[in-house]
């Protein structure tokens, strides 16, 4: 008997069918969302992680795609050192083979290349399928391993803010080894916070994709820098587009789009709209302190309240005082549970934090997932 299935590297010559099978397994929800990957899927891929690594299933008898998961890497602080870190994402199944062994099919693949490695994962709130199934206890998953939720925060930008400007401004190419000094200072205090190499921004690297260093803004404290935040526009290869509100959410959708004409506010775009929003990403405030990132917040939103973006995006780990910089902005907020998946014991950075009861919080940037 022939083989129906098989499970295979990706190629470039894929990224149709791969864009298409997004089109088919949106994220469910009060609010249905589709992540897309227009025009090309590994363009996002490739500022996801830095060593791409994605893997299809495909139906021989019908030649058709069933199934895709990204398993590639990209270096992060674990316990204050660089580590070439796995990243679990873009699992989707096609609705029509949802029922069978194809989700056992590919966790057998992924145990045979894991071995004894451990990747993170990141699953929203509201994919109650998918937190029941990484849950389930089945022989072929992985052990999903609790590491914390983040709070991403959807930022109206729908109204004027002011800002003194006194101690922020943006970056040039004369600060990025005063840059990169702060950073290899600081990010490793927070686990998983993404490694970064400032003099590769603006070049033709892709992990770097439509980066300039004039996207960051720097905070001084006279002359001392003491917070670092990057905006980065990333619609052109990657985009979220509202698909369709359920249960009281399509009521409450109007109710809220007429209290933010009045008040201000984040208006939730009508079904089949492309989401048009800037993202803040490689946050870094010397001390954790709040009200350094509140004046800088203060300075970009007054920048970009006048363009043609209509959310900032922002996020941290739940516990991290740094949300308190958000307090009285109007926002939209999502709820996501970070994992860390093994077939092993534990990871170590995991057991760290029960075995010392230690607080360190972790990083993730809503940009890069």
């Amino acid at each position: 008997m022939s083989q129906r299935y098989t499970i295979r590297l990706a190629q470039a010559e894929d990224s149709a069918a791969l864009l298409q099978l997004i089109n088919d397994t949106p994220q469910e929800g009060s609010i249905s969302l589709n992540f897309e990957r227009q025009p090309n899927f590994f363009h996002a891929t490739g500022i996801t992680t830095s060593d791409p690594e994605v893997w299809l299933m495909e139906d021989l008898k019908h030649s058709r795609l069933v199934a895709s998961f990204s398993i590639g890497k990209r270096k992060v602080y674990v316990n204050g050192k660089q580590r070439l870190t796995r990243y679990g994402n873009d699992l989707r199944i096609h609705q029509d083979y949802k029922g069978g062994r194809t989700l056992f099919r590919l966790f057998k693949k992924y145990k045979e290349l894991m071995q004894e490695e451990w990747m993170q994962t990141v699953i929203l709130d509201e994919n109650k399928a998918s937190i029941d199934t990484v849950g389930s206890g089945r022989l072929s998953l992985p052990i999903y391993h609790s590491a914390g939720q983040f709070i991403t925060h959807m930022v109206a930008l729908n109204k004027s803010y002011t800002s003194s400007g006194k101690h922020v401004r943006r970056a040039s190419l004369e600060d990025i080894n005063e840059m990169q000094n702060f950073f290899d200072q600081y990010a490793k205090q927070k686990e998983f916070y993404p490694c970064y190499d400032f003099k590769k921004i603006g070049s033709d690297d892709i992990y770097y994709r439509n980066l300039n260093i004039s996207d960051y803004f720097l905070y001084y404290n006279q002359q001392e820098l003491v917070g670092v935040v990057g905006s980065w526009n990333q619609k052109e290869f990657k985009q979220t587009r509202f698909l369709s509100y359920h249960g009281s959410m399509k009521w409450l959708r109007h109710i809220n789009n007429i209290s933010s004409k009045i008040l201000g506010g984040l208006s939730l775009p009508a079904p089949g709209t492309l989401a048009n929003y800037i993202s803040l990403h490689s946050i870094l405030i010397k001390d954790n302190q709040p009200e350094i990132l509140r004046d800088m917040l203060l300075n970009i939103l007054s920048e970009y309240s006048n363009s043609t973006y209509d959310a900032l995006i922002i996020g941290f780990d739940k516990r991290d005082p740094l949300h308190k910089a958000l307090q009285g902005f109007k926002s939209h907020t999502l709820t996501s549970n970070h994992y860390l998946a093994s077939y092993g014991e534990i990871p170590d950075v995991l057991k760290k934090q029960v075995d010392q009861d230690t607080t360190t919080l972790f990083h993730l940037e809503p940009s890069r997932l």
